[in-house]
């Protein structure tokens, strides 16, 4: 009996997720995002093999402000002499270290507090909300350049600040989730049974609330992208000369009147990156809304 139950749990795992995958590829902005955030995650996995990483950081005096498709630099080269596309893509690794740690690190916390919320209640509920809303009443882009002036400059202070800062969010959004969940019958009857909250939580309110984690997810991913450029830009972000995309855009504005494309490139990159990982987003709160099964 055991092994047939798992095995209908299994196929109807397999059933949904193949569900969500047919009303995802019916939709073009579905898969041309997917493609576009596959190609991000490949460029950041490989960017050592597809450009070394010395040229992004190594400085040539000679080769200063060339404009793009000079001298072998595709995108030209920045008021220090570096290669503006090795920057690029290795500031991709930068990116996307910095939006999906952090963005995991708080979907974790989160979830975890609002499960707690949901199943124990009472007293832990009320404390645990309470600090949620203190935190919640300081703007989050306030909160990371507070913490990152009071830690200073590099990647781990970046990534607390925005893990840190996306866990307000996070609470209330799979809070509001997990307090449905919390009444239904079945995890009722897991509690009247005397099953362990440990078990409750992970048997069933997690699968339940994996959805809304995967779309919360992809918007935080999104959104810690764009704060962290928005510290680098503002010198707050990683140290230098490590390539990311805020710290290009602040180094181009010196030079935007003669120069615009060094403001340019890491711009578009940004915009593309935070377009498309929102619109992925999207298609998968699409594609994993029970309720829009029909429409799609």
């Amino acid at each position: 009996m055991s092994k047939q139950s798992d095995l209908k749990k299994q196929y109807k795992k397999r059933g949904q997720m193949a569900e969500a995958w047919g009303r995802m590829k019916t939709q073009p902005l579905a898969v041309i995002s997917l493609v576009i955030v596959l190609i991000m995650v490949f460029v950041a996995i490989f960017a050592d093999i597809l450009v070394p990483y010395s040229a992004a950081v190594t400085q040539h005096g000679m080769d200063k402000l060339l404009p793009p498709f000079t001298s072998g630099h595709i995108l030209g080269t920045d008021n220090f002499g570096r290669d503006i596309l090795a920057r690029i893509i290795h500031g991709t690794r930068t990116a996307l270290e910095i939006g999906v740690i952090s963005a995991g690190a708080s979907i974790i916390i989160s979830t975890i507090l609002a499960c707690l919320c949901a199943t124990v209640g009472g007293w832990l509920d009320n404390i645990i909300m309470r600090v949620i809303d203190v935190i919640s009443c300081i703007p989050s882009l306030v909160m990371a350049l507070a913490i990152c002036a009071a830690l200073g400059n590099g990647i781990p202070q970046l990534v607390f600040a925005l893990f840190f800062t996306g866990i307000p969010m996070h609470t209330k959004m799979v809070r509001s989730v997990a307090l449905g969940v919390a009444n239904m019958d079945y995890v009722e009857s897991a509690v009247a049974l005397g099953a362990k909250q440990k078990y409750i939580m992970y048997k069933h309110m997690v699968p339940n609330l994996a959805s809304v984690i995967i779309i919360n997810g992809t918007a935080q991913v999104s959104m810690n992208i764009m704060m962290g450029a928005t510290l680098g830009f503002v010198g707050l972000g990683v140290k230098a000369p490590t390539p990311e995309w805020g710290t290009m855009l602040a180094e181009g504005l010196n030079y935007m009147l003669r120069n615009q494309y060094m403001v340019m490139v890491p711009g578009i990159v940004l915009a593309i990156a935070a377009l498309f990982i929102n619109s992925l987003g999207d298609c998968l709160r699409d594609a994993l809304d029970p309720q829009l099964k029909g429409r799609a």
